[in-house]
């Protein structure tokens, strides 16, 4: 096996600035970095990770626990992840926990420092209380922690579901819609609550803030239907047979969205000369579907740079018992993209998007944010 010292010697330095040019510290000048390159790449040269944990006490590598990969929303901030990590000389290994809250503690419970750095974690069955008794002093970031106060222990990265919902409605009223559904709802009573309901709860729950300030009808306005596709297009076929009142949608999800962009043009409906429709999140699918679908936009890349910031933190204070420090909680950035779904198709000749009831008020602001809350830049 071909070893640093090697090299270092064939490239002529020695073999700290070897180590800091694989990897791409800024110490080293650009020439000599690539010099050192060239020589690991016709040596053969891998780095040995092993050698490398035992040396530093960490392993450069970082495991993220998510649901699922099939949904969109998942995919996109693995990968974001993903990316920022591999920018840094990282690596991040991905493990599902299918929604059982049983295997994702077992998956925490199973990892050893020698395995990875830290967890990033999505859990929508356990608090963070539950996450600290398995995971044995691991640095932790959660996304979308919904546990409750005597529950938090860890630093989370939050989507920006009040100030994006408020900004929805108000786009879809400034296009001059006046009954708004809001499409993600559920009815059905739980014996215990989930921390994924509790997400849904309070984005709807925003959303129909937004729509009580502006004064517009609310009382049939939640609509039940699970955050996919496929329950998008039934709850749009219910909608129809039952008689549609409503002239715009504001689902709690893009894949939500777009099931219910498909149902309604099966049933005859025009979107959006009949009915606006919005989402929620900026997965990739929504800028080519027909009609591309208007979406709260999440910043994906900002989120992964924060998380990782906020992990790199945790382990540089070699925080044993997280629960010690007060809990951040970062509320990421957002972009509402307009697109044909509640604008219509651009002609050549119309280079900007039409708007109904361009003098329409404003809605207000959603209020002061909570107590320890952070708007990420």
């Amino acid at each position: 096996m071909v070893t640093l010292k090697e090299v270092a010697q064939k490239a002529g330095v020695s073999p700290s600035t070897a180590s800091a040019a694989l990897r791409d510290m800024d110490i080293v000048k650009p020439d000599t970095a690539k010099r050192v390159q060239d020589a690991a790449q016709k040596l053969n040269y891998r780095t040995n990770l092993s050698a490398r944990a035992l040396r530093s006490g960490h392993s450069g590598i970082f495991t993220l626990i998510i649901p699922d990969l099939d949904n969109d929303y998942y995919s996109k901030l693995a990968n974001s992840l993903a990316s920022e990590l591999f920018v840094k000389d990282r690596k991040l290994i991905i493990q599902l926990s299918k929604y059982n809250k049983r295997k994702e503690l077992e998956q925490l419970s199973q990892l050893t420092s020698s395995m990875c750095d830290g967890v990033f974690i999505c859990s929508t069955k356990n608090t963070g209380k539950d996450i600290s008794e398995a995971v044995h002093g691991h640095p932790v970031i959660m996304f979308d922690d919904m546990s409750g106060e005597s529950d938090e222990y860890f630093d989370s990265i939050e989507t920006p579901s009040q100030t994006g919902m408020y900004t929805a409605i108000s786009h879809l009223v400034e296009c001059g819609r006046k009954h708004i559904g809001v499409v993600g709802c559920f009815d059905q009573p739980q014996r215990r609550p989930s921390l994924g309901r509790t997400l849904r709860q309070n984005r709807y729950n925003f959303a129909l803030e937004a729509i009580r300030s502006y004064g517009l009808r609310d009382e049939d306005a939640l609509i039940e239907a699970d955050w996919t596709i496929e329950s998008g297009r039934k709850t749009a076929h219910d909608i129809v047979r039952r008689g549609l009142t409503f002239d715009a949608f504001c689902c709690m999800n893009d894949e939500l969205a777009l099931g219910v962009i498909r149902g309604l043009l099966e049933c005859g409906v025009d979107v959006p000369q009949d009915v606006a429709v919005t989402g929620f999140d900026g997965i990739n699918a929504g800028t080519y579907s027909t009609p591309t679908l208007t979406t709260i936009a999440v910043d994906f890349t900002g989120m992964a740079q924060t998380s990782i910031n906020m992990m790199e933190m945790q382990i540089a204070r070699d925080c044993e018992r997280p629960h010690d420090v007060m809990p951040r909680r970062v509320i990421v950035g957002y972009q509402l993209l307009t697109r044909e779904s509640t604008m219509g198709r651009i002609t050549r000749g119309d280079r900007t998007p039409r708007r109904a009831d361009a003098g329409s008020a404003r809605a207000p602001g959603p209020g002061a944010a909570s107590p320890g809350r952070e708007e990420s830049v």
